[in-house]
C-alpha cells in the first residue's frame, strides 16, 4: 500500500510543481491538496492500471486505497502550506538569498 501512496503522490507533486508559475508557492500546494490527488489517480490509472490486480489480491479494493490516500494527501497539505509560508518568509527576510 505504501507504493501505492508513492506512486500516486509521486504524480501529484510532478502536476503541483508544474503549477508553480502559474499559481505561486501558496497555490502550488493547494493544487497538491485538491487537485494533486485525483490527477495523480488518473496518471496511475493509464500507467499501473494492472497493478490493481496486486493490490486486490492483496485484499485492499480500489476504493480503499483511493480514500486512504485521498486522507493522507488532505493530512500532509496543511504541513507543507506551514513549509511554503516559512520559505516564503525566510526569502522575504534575506535569510535565503540564492
Amino acid at each position: 500500500m505504501v507504493k501505492f501512496y508513492k506512486d500516486i503522490t509521486v504524480y501529484a507533486l510532478l502536476f503541483a510543481v508544474v503549477s508553480i508559475p502559474l499559481a505561486g508557492l501558496y497555490g502550488a500546494v493547494i493544487v497538491f491538496g485538491i487537485f494533486g490527488t485525483p490527477v495523480g489517480l488518473l496518471m496511475y490509472n493509464y500507467f499501473h492500471k494492472h497493478e490493481f490486480y496486486g493490490y486486490y489480491n492483496r485484499g485492499f479494493t480500489r476504493r480503499y486505497l483511493i480514500l486512504r490516500t485521498c486522507l493522507v494527501n488532505f493530512l500532509v497539505s496543511p504541513v507543507l502550506l506551514l513549509f511554503a509560508f516559512l520559505i516564503l518568509k525566510l526569502i522575504g527576510l534575506g535569510a535565503l538569498k540564492g
